[in-house]
């Protein structure tokens, strides 16, 4: 009969952390996570943010996935808005009576293309923020882009049909 030593992985987490807390004691070494100074911590998790902190070689490929997908349909509507622009501006220049200019559902999609092209810009400012989130976070704040997007264009088309 074998007998199995139940206490060495415990052991073996216990001196994982104490190797973490002897690294940080006295350097200051950011959280992976949040950015956290992470300076003489007493656990080996980020007081700010909670995440368990592991000493590794090397670093952990950072995943874009989520944010260019976020980022897509923003830059599409922004692109969209600049060719829209041009129509929109010559109609609001000449002031064309109602219904001869550009449809109000026109100058709203191209309001609403360049705030999306503005939020693409906000997203590329804060991206290290964003891609620290956690990937189901980053997979949702993804769909919620996306489903505004497509909620818009269907508002838009209804729009347009019914003039």
């Amino acid at each position: 009969m074998d007998v199995v030593d139940r206490t060495a992985p415990a052991e073996a987490a216990r001196d994982m952390e104490a190797e973490v807390v002897a690294f940080v004691r006295g350097r200051s070494a950011p959280c992976p996570r949040c950015g956290y100074d992470l300076r003489d911590i007493e656990r080996a998790k980020c007081p700010e943010c909670g995440e368990a902190l592991v000493l590794t070689v090397g670093t952990q490929r950072v995943r874009f996935g989520w944010l260019v997908l976020a980022m897509a349909p923003g830059c599409f509507s922004g692109v969209a808005a600049v060719f829209v622009a041009v129509p929109v501006a010559v109609s609001l220049w000449q002031r064309l009576p109602l219904g001869q200019g550009a449809p109000w559902p026109v100058i709203f999609g191209d309001a609403f293309g360049f705030l999306s092209a503005a939020s693409v810009a906000v997203m590329y400012r804060y991206r290290h923020s964003i891609l620290s989130w956690p990937a189901r976070r980053q997979g949702v704040f993804a769909a919620v882009v996306w489903g505004v997007h497509v909620a818009m264009f269907a508002i838009l088309v209804t729009a347009l049909a019914m003039l």
